[in-house]
């Protein structure tokens, strides 16, 4: 009899696939029999995390440099042409508000003349030397593209002439030192010019000094002096005898020397308007008695109904 035949179910044995599936399930696979696995595949070696990161780091700065770069250079350029075209050189000045300046004194002052590149003008500066001069107040300057530049100025008004005097010493009076325009508010705007005009009130009396040392001080007392004559020219004495000049007294009293002979009405202290009525009831009576008189003192502060007049 022949012996049996011995295969892997007579004898126990398990087939490969299953002891590697249950080695897997374990954790310890054996090494590989030829002949029960394919040959393994070439594999790449895998980056590493920190590589990745840097490398992305290094392509964001790059990439932002270029775009850095690029908008600098587009806007390099745009400068560029903007300053440089002829498109936008300045071909008109529109200039308003001015009086004793005119358009080309305007411009000319503030430093812009046509040809000049609108971008490359500095406007704060036109406008700071337009405030500079001594007529102009204030000042707007502005730019409409592609070629126009508009001036707008503020221009002050002379109101009055002060004639300001240096300080006066034991062996002689006060002396004039110079004449000044001045505003409406008592702010002295320059000293008189040949071309200037000077048909206005004259204030006197004012020092030098003063005017220095106090400057508010000074501008009040100039106003309160122009105050008092634009009072009486309101008053029935204006038409016949004009007010010639007010005089500052040392101590801020007002003084008026009116009419072509030089009457001079002693004021004193302010409030005015009381002793310019007193001044016409009693130039009136003089009237009426023939009467010329040289100086009417309304300066009694003691006894405000008490006149003293001085006659010629």
């Amino acid at each position: 009899m022949s012996p049996p035949s011995v295969g892997p179910r007579s004898v126990g044995l398990e087939p490969a696939k299953n002891v590697r599936k249950r080695a897997r399930s374990s954790g310890s696979l054996p090494p590989p029999v030829s002949g029960d696995v394919p040959p393994p595949a070439a594999v790449t070696p895998r980056p590493r995390a920190g590589d990745s990161r840097l490398v992305r780091a290094l392509r964001a700065v790059v990439g932002l440099a270029l775009v850095v770069g690029i908008g600098w250079g587009v806007v390099w350029g745009a400068r560029r042409y903007v300053r440089t075209s002829p498109r936008f050189a300045v071909s008109e000045i529109i200039t308003s508000g001015g009086k004793r300046r005119g358009p080309e004194d305007i411009a000319s002052i503030a430093g812009i003349a046509k040809g000049q590149n609108v971008f490359s003008l500095d406007l704060d500066r036109a406008r700071a030397r337009l405030s500079a001069d001594p007529w102009i107040e204030s000042a707007e300057v502005g730019r409409q593209l592609p070629g126009t530049i508009s001036i707008r100025v503020t221009e002050r008004e002379a109101a009055g002439v002060v004639a300001v005097a240096e300080e006066p010493n034991a062996s002689a009076p006060a002396t004039p030192s110079g004449t000044y325009l001045v505003t409406r508010d008592g702010a002295i705007i320059k000293r008189v010019d040949a071309d200037d005009p000077i048909d206005f009130h004259v204030v006197t009396g004012l020092l030098l000094k003063t005017l220095v040392e106090d400057r508010e001080g000074a501008t009040r007392t100039i106003r309160r002096a122009l105050d008092l004559a634009y009072d009486y020219d309101r008053s029935p004495l204006a038409q016949r005898s004009p007010v010639q000049e007010v005089h500052v007294e040392p101590n801020g009293d007002m003084t008026l020397v009116v009419g072509k002979s030089g009457v001079v009405l002693r004021m004193g202290a302010g409030p005015y308007r009381r002793k310019l009525d007193q001044a016409v009831r009693i130039v009136g009576e003089l009237d009426r008695r023939g009467a010329k008189p040289e100086t009417i003192m309304l300066d009694d502060e003691a006894r405000p109904d008490r006149v003293v007049v001085r006659m010629r």
